[in-house]
């Protein structure tokens, strides 16, 4: 079974509009720094907590993404375990924006930006 999708996966999905979840599982004051645009965020602790409340759509597919990959393959596994159609994006936002530099669409003072606030692995 598959646990998990590429960036460049995940962008694709992004470019052709497919239906999907875009699951942001950091903390507020990180989405309030860096997010992936149409993404929306619930920290993981309010995913654990509150996921009958959250009103996730299980008929289309839930890509949860983090910082680097760690925080949003628990959330994918519990997905999953609760019968959610959940994938971890792999190497997470600081891969995203890696991949958005290479291809062009973020300039280098925001890149620089970007990276500064995600930092190292």
């Amino acid at each position: 079974m598959q646990t998990s999708l590429t960036v460049d996966d995940v962008c694709e999905l992004v470019k052709r509009q497919a239906p999907m979840v875009l699951l942001d599982v950091r903390q507020p004051e990180e989405w309030d720094e860096v997010r992936i645009e149409g993404a929306t965020l619930v920290p993981l602790a309010a995913l654990l907590d509150e996921l009958p409340k959250l009103g996730l759509p299980k008929d289309r597919q839930v890509i949860c993404i983090c910082r680097s990959g760690r925080r949003s393959s628990m959330a994918a596994e519990f997905l999953r375990s609760q019968g959610y159609p959940a994938l971890n994006m792999e190497g997470g936002l600081r891969q995203w924006f890696i991949h958005q530099n290479t291809e062009g669409t973020l300039s280098a003072p925001e890149f620089k930006r970007v990276m500064t606030f995600l930092g190292p692995y």
